[in-house]
């Protein structure tokens, strides 16, 4: 039972650090202020994360399990059909469900400690291997891809989503937007052809 308990307070905290940072920024969300908002001693918090690099770690955690769930419509095709439709794919990869998963400001917050702790460098890193090898297990279990070397696939996918989502976060003009997207999808395209 105090185990579940636990679990549940972390999940609690991380869930109201997050909640805070997309508000404030991670920079200005500190201990204190995710116990006020929460309702709890800093001192329950600091139990459960000794330090502000713990939290911090924790979650990119949190985020990469919401991230995660951006492949579950692809996987749910390939359970019924062994192969997946690349528009399907492709769609889902460059969906605006990123937003709804992961609060931009919050990812970017979180890479930017990589360049002074190694620590949360190394999370981050374990983050983007996971989304890579994931995709790769994706891949794999299309029949269409099988003379494909998934593992590079999904690398260069991902260079694709990841400088694509970084750019299109500075792009305002919605025409210019959606023409982007459209350049960014043909890459894919081409890449997953048999």
């Amino acid at each position: 039972m105090s185990s579940k308990v636990s679990t549940d307070r972390k999940r609690e905290i991380i869930e109201g650090f997050y909640e805070l940072a997309k508000i404030n920024g991670i920079e200005n969300t500190s201990i204190a202020k995710i116990g006020k908002h929460l309702g709890m001693p800093p001192s329950l918090i600091m139990h459960y994360f000794p330090t502000r690099n713990i939290l911090i770690s924790n979650l990119i955690s949190f985020i990469l399990k919401r991230i995660l769930k951006i492949y579950t419509p692809i996987i749910k095709e390939l359970r019924t059909q062994n192969y997946t439709d690349p528009e399907t794919f492709v769609n889902r990869l460059f969906s605006r469900d990123w937003n709804l998963l992961i609060d931009d400001g919050v990812f970017y917050s979180c890479f930017s400690l990589i360049f002074r702790n190694e620590t949360i460098k190394r999370e981050f890193r374990n983050l983007h291997v996971k989304l890579r090898e994931d995709l790769k297990e994706i891949l794999d279990q299309d029949e269409n891809l099988k003379e494909k070397n998934t593992a590079l696939l999904s690398e260069q996918i991902f260079v694709i989503v990841e400088g694509a989502y970084y750019y299109l976060s500075m792009v305002e003009d919605q025409e210019e937007y959606e023409a982007k997207v459209i350049i960014f999808k043909n890459q894919v395209y081409q890449l997953l052809q048999p």
